[in-house]
């Protein structure tokens, strides 16, 4: 295992940035019809994307990033013309990666450490042969 899986980053960041993408392309739609098309777009490739990842996520701090990604950009689309603001929505799509940046870098270290830690020593396994 490696000290930082640079796969699970480069997900997060894609889904940052698809959550930021999804939010510039709302900023100009007017009709509410053009909000549900685009946001059931955005969440259908969200999905897909996640559902292909899954098994080589490891950590469970980038599956529920992941998951907070789609769940956040659904319920953006279809409150976005309630409460368009644009700059906020992308701040909050930064904060939240900034949130999962600091606990990937906590916890794939301790993560590591730990697996090595439950790892039976093979002194003791041998004795119970």
């Amino acid at each position: 295992m490696k000290l930082f899986g640079r796969r699970e980053l480069l997900v997060a960041l894609g889904f940052a940035f698809v959550s930021a993408l999804a939010h510039l392309v709302w900023n100009p739609i007017v009709a509410y019809w053009q909000f549900l098309v685009t946001t059931i777009v955005f969440v259908s490739g969200l999905t897909y994307w996640l559902a292909r990842e899954w098994r080589r996520l490891e950590l469970f701090a980038t599956k529920f990033y992941c998951l907070a990604v789609i769940f956040d950009t659904f319920a953006e689309g279809v409150l976005q013309p309630f409460h368009k603001c644009t700059r906020d929505n992308l701040m909050c799509t930064g904060r939240m990666f900034l949130v999962f940046l600091a606990f990937w870098l906590v916890l794939r270290p301790a993560e590591r450490w730990l697996s090595y830690a439950k790892r039976p020593r093979r002194e003791d396994l041998d004795s119970e042969k």
